[in-house]
This record gives C-alpha cells, sequence and structure tokens, in this order.
C-alpha cells in the first residue's frame, strides 16, 4: 500500500516540522546553541586539584610546627622566670632554633634570665640559668630585707647600690652612719618571700669585705639605698 503525502497525519507533519526547524522567539530569531569549549572544565579541574594540594600543605605544616616560648614583657637579667612572663610562637616545621619548646615548661620555670630578654624576644636555654656566675673578685652574699630598709621602687639585677650599717629592726636611739661605712654593691637577684613583706636581696660584694657583709645581714643590721644612675 502506498501512503502519498496528501495521507500523512497533519500530527506527524507538526512532529516531523518541529525537529527539523529550531523555535524562533517572539522577534522570530532563533536561538543558538553554545558549546563551552573543554578548556574550560580542564581549568576548573586544575584549580580544585590546586586548591586541595593548597588545604594539604597548610594543615600539613600546622601539625609540624612547634611551639616554643617568648617573653611577653622586659624580661631583666636576674629575675626569675615566671609563667606571666611567658607567651608562645609558633616556628614552622624544619625552621632551626635555640628557643625552649613548650613541652620543656617545667624545666624552664624558675630559672633565673642570664641576660635581658626585651618583649616578644626568645627565650632560649642560653638566655636562662640556674644561678649567674660570680665575677671574679666578688662575693655572692644574701640578706633578708623588710619595708624601709631598701627602696620601694623594684631593685633588679645590676643596680648599683650602697650596703649600710643600721641598728637592729626594733632599736631605739639616734642613728648616726659614718660615709665610709657605706659598702658598695651590686644587685645580683631580688626575690620576695611570699605571704611576707620580707624581701631577699642578694647582692655582690668586694671579695675581702664579704665576711663583714654576711655578718651583718645575719644581725639583720644592713639597709640598701640605690645609687643615683644606678639603674
Amino acid at each position: 500500500m502506498t501512503i502519498t503525502e496528501a495521507q500523512v497525519p497533519d500530527t506527524a507533519k507538526a512532529a516531523r516540522g518541529s525537529k527539523s526547524k529550531p523555535k524562533k522567539d517572539e522577534a522570530g530569531v532563533a536561538p543558538v546553541r553554545t558549546r563551552r569549549p573543554p578548556i574550560w572544565g580542564f581549568a576548573a579541574a586544575a584549580l580544585l586539584i590546586l586548591s586541595v594540594i593548597v588545604s594539604v600543605v597548610i594543615y600539613t605544616n600546622a601539625s609540624n610546627a612547634t611551639q616554643v616560648f617568648v617573653a611577653s614583657g622586659d624580661i631583666k637579667r636576674g629575675s626569675v622566670i615566671e609563667q606571666s612572663d611567658l607567651t608562645t610562637l609558633s616556628i614552622a616545621a624544619g625552621q632551626t632554633t635555640a628557643a625552649v619548646p613548650v613541652s620543656q615548661v617545667d624545666e624552664l620555670l624558675g630559672t633565673i634570665a642570664s641576660v635581658d630578654i626585651p618583649a616578644g624576644g626568645l627565650v632560649t636555654k642560653d638566655s636562662t640559668t640556674s644561678a649567674l656566675a660570680v665575677p671574679d673578685g666578688k662575693a655572692l652574699v644574701g640578706m633578708v630585707l623588710q619595708p624601709g630598709r631598701l627602696p620601694s621602687q623594684q631593685l633588679v639585677a645590676g643596680d648599683e647600690v650602697f650596703l649600710v650599717p643600721v641598728p637592729a629592726q626594733g632599736s631605739i636611739g639616734p642613728i648616726e652612719v659614718a660615709q665610709d661605712k657605706a659598702i658598695a654593691a651590686t644587685i645580683s637577684q631580688v626575690t620576695v618571700v611570699p605571704n611576707t613583706n620580707d624581701v631577699i636581696v642578694d647582692v655582690y660584694v668586694p671579695a675581702q669585705v664579704a665576711p663583714t657583709v654576711t655578718a651583718q645581714a645575719a644581725a639583720a643590721t644592713l639597709a640598701i639605698y640605690l645609687v643615683p644612675g644606678g639603674k
């Protein structure tokens, strides 16, 4: 059986016509179909891979970073290192440093600053010590002083002072002290005795007068004054 053009249903013609001709917009212009170049897909994939690599590197560096101690404020030579004196800094993996790691905090606390450490400066093993070395020709003498026998201004290591013989605490009567009796000294370390007003002061004095100063310190018959320009 032969089907002529006239016998083809109108619906079939419409369907066939819709496949062959693109739809037009209201202005009668057929839309143009565009295809995104493959290079854009490659670029997006490369960017994604790069982002993953950067994230992995950042995470790895953060995981391998070393936390070390730096001074939270100025630390004077002779000061006892306390927790409040310290803060931390991250050192990137692979960098060498002499700074004390936070894992050694127990070994660091209670040591003495052997040099002045500025705020933000690295705290190293070389900048701390268990005791300051006594200079040649000097002797280290300790004494316990009460308020009124030392300046209220904070004394620090390196301050130049004079030790003055005074009567024992509670003595009554006039006090006369000859200038030539005062002994020049240098502050080594100052420590406040907890829960008291007493202050322990370690000083360097000439070795030849160390016995006299030691006896006076034991009898609590010494006072200190700060030399002008001694700081």
